[in-house]
């Protein structure tokens, strides 16, 4: 029986870019609370200033199911009705 996975594994730059296209406000503390690091050493694993694969997967795991960020700006501005101008 072979090991063989179905996906590809990404390496820790492409896992930055991930995470970094899709963080919102508030992530760095929790993934700071979930890996029991400091929130200082998240943001510097986030800004890929040091490498630390325990901080990054974390991100990586609460990032990777969401719209990249220009996406999400680009659905709120078409869904997002013309104002109208008020009447005074």
């Amino acid at each position: 029986m072979s090991n063989k996975t179905t996906y590809k594994k990404l390496s820790p730059v492409q896992k930055l870019v991930v995470v970094n296209q899709r963080l919102r406000h508030g992530d760095m503390s929790k993934v700071a609370k979930r890996t029991e690091f400091s929130p200082a050493t998240v943001k510097n694993v986030i800004e890929g200033k040091t490498e630390n694969d325990r901080v990054l997967n974390a991100a990586y795991d609460l990032t990777r199911g969401r719209k990249k960020n220009f996406q999400v700006i680009k659905d709120f501005s078409t869904k997002r009705p013309a104002e109208s101008p008020v009447n005074s």
